[in-house]
């Protein structure tokens, strides 16, 4: 084996080494499992397009500090959530969504596009959620989920969000 050969191997290893550490610190598994009733099933109605997100848990609470709150033009309330326990996180997480679980409060505001998908699930519906400020630390309930289109682990919808003292 060539001395070339031989470096593109060790950095191959080295590749799928730290690739399976990091998967492994970042499994994206769910903290806990709630009762379904401690969660808020009507609130599917309102979800546009649910067939994007992949259901892994129906009702969890994960607890954290949120970094960041904004409104998105679907009409959702993204919160960028610190998570307390990181096993809640998966890859995509840690290298698109900043180290942070994506956390959606649904038919927040009304969508940019008034003809979309948005705008029809949540028509005459408007949540009834404690919006957190950025450094507050929170328990947020509700469905525990993968976006398929963005490939990040999420909360959404959001059942309830309580501040912790």
């Amino acid at each position: 084996m060539s001395r070339v050969s031989r470096i593109t191997l060790i950095i191959l290893v080295a590749l799928a080494l730290l690739f399976l550490m990091a998967r492994f610190r970042y499994p994206g598994q769910v903290p806990v499992k709630l009762q379904a009733e401690s969660c808020d099933s009507n609130l599917w109605q309102h979800v546009y397009e649910k067939d994007r997100l992949t259901i892994v848990e129906r009702c969890t609470a994960v607890e954290g500090r949120v970094a960041s709150v904004h409104r998105a033009a679907d009409g959702d309330l993204h919160i960028g959530l610190d998570p307390q326990n990181k096993s809640v996180l998966n890859l995509v997480n840690v290298t698109h969504a900043d180290r942070k679980l994506v956390v959606e409060i649904i038919c927040d505001h009304p969508p940019a596009n008034a003809e979309s998908d948005a705008h029809s699930a949540c028509v005459d519906f408007h949540p009834q959620i404690t919006i957190p400020h950025v450094g507050d630390r929170v328990r947020v309930t509700g469905a525990y989920v993968i976006d398929r289109d963005n490939g990040w682990n999420e909360v959404h919808p959001v059942t309830r969000i309580e501040i912790l003292r």
